[in-house]
């Protein structure tokens, strides 16, 4: 049993069906992709097409080097014909069986002998708390929750979150009728461009997979210098870690800029500190300042929402995440199996399309009892 049909569900069941078993994809939409239908209509991978490719089936080319929200679930759609999936399938809780695992679900319980969780480590928006905010009389929303930057038109929008996700928005924003907008950073971040010189720069990353991480590091700070500059001038804050060195302490991938950073030289984007409390309308900010948005657009990250899941089988850390991540099991769950939950600065998808084949072997050399659905 795979549970998720996003990128990584299917990439798990393509290369467990290769090794000759038969597994059955659950999902609790009523289709393949279903977060990446949900995003805002200007998402576009910021991989590069001939890395972001599942096991088994390139993206075609006509998609170009970026591929838009709506051909990338294209992409999927075709890519999931044949496979067996039960869609409307929502996955409550995972326990032992004797063999085995059983699910319980909305339409009853399935028995297998492995189970692989692959929903993904942005199941569960996470919102900030600040004080005030149930009071705050314009439109407050998370980064997931975002349609259209047409809807923004006229009104000023505050973006708090200085991550991939709040770039991205504004990537977008700024080229939009949106008035005025800001952005709020707690922490610093690294910030590469989506080319440089015109070349796209993903394909460049993996290509120095192999080097030590500190020159990795080295190498993204001196290309975001050539780049952009010093962006501590306008108030975007650097990290005190490297790009490398970040995604593997807390996860934290790079922001992708394609557009963000003019805007900030600009002065389109004003940047702003952290943000304290929510008061008589206006949005206060830890250094004093304020000021009074009609839209608050919350890029504060996802958890995955494992506790119900499988809380009471592995131990889950502070951000809700097991403690393997890659294509593992837990020593004491045999045949209980984690897929997809890490993040890549090289992109997810590429690094999960090896991973599934790994997964694959790791399952047919760990055999159960046949699985019965």
């Amino acid at each position: 049993m795979v549970i998720g049909a996003g990128p990584a569900g299917l990439a798990a069941a393509w290369a467990i069906g290769r090794a000759g078993l038969d597994p059955l994809v659950v999902e609790r939409a009523d289709s393949v992709a279903a977060s990446w239908r949900a995003r805002h209509d200007q998402l576009r991978l910021n991989t590069h097409r001939m890395f972001s490719h599942q096991p088994g089936a390139r993206i075609p080319r006509r998609y170009g080097p970026f591929p838009a929200r709506d051909d990338y679930v294209a992409y999927l759609e075709q890519y999931s014909a044949g496979m067996r999936i039960r869609f409307g399938t929502a996955v409550r809780r995972i326990d032992r069986a004797d063999p085995g695992w059983t699910l319980s679900t909305d339409g009853g319980s399935i028995s297998t002998a492995h189970v692989v969780v692959a929903t993904g480590p942005d199941a569960e928006p996470v919102m900030p708390v600040w004080p005030g905010m149930a009071g705050f009389s314009g439109t407050l929303m998370h980064a997931g929750q975002f349609r259209n930057v047409a809807e923004m038109a006229g009104r000023d929008v505050l973006v708090v979150g200085p991550g991939n996700s709040g770039v991205d928005l504004l990537n977008h924003l700024a080229r939009s009728d949106a008035a005025r907008l800001w952005l709020s950073a707690r922490s610093g971040m690294n910030i590469t461009p989506l080319r440089l010189a015109g070349i796209p720069l993903h394909p460049v990353s993996i290509a120095g997979r192999r080097l030590p991480r500190r020159v990795q590091d080295a190498n993204v700070r001196g290309v975001q210098r050539l780049a952009f500059g010093d962006l501590s001038r306008y108030g975007y804050p650097r990290s005190d870690l490297g790009a490398f060195t970040r995604v593997a302490a807390d996860g934290v991938t790079v922001a992708v800029d394609d557009g963000f950073v003019r805007a900030l030289k600009t002065g389109r984007v004003t940047v702003k500190p952290a943000v304290d409390r929510i008061e008589d309308g206006n949005v206060r900010f830890a250094d004093g300042s304020a000021c009074a948005p009609d839209v608050v657009i919350c890029a504060t990250g996802y958890r995955p929402a494992l506790g119900s899941l499988v809380g009471h089988l592995v131990t889950l850390d502070e951000a809700d995440m097991p403690p393997f991540t890659g294509p593992s099991a837990s020593p004491h769950c045999p045949g209980l199996w984690f897929f997809g939950l890490d993040r890549s600065i090289y992109g997810n998808m590429h690094v999960h399309r090896g991973q599934a084949g790994q997964l694959a072997q790791m399952i047919t050399r760990q055999p159960g009892p046949s699985s019965s659905s």
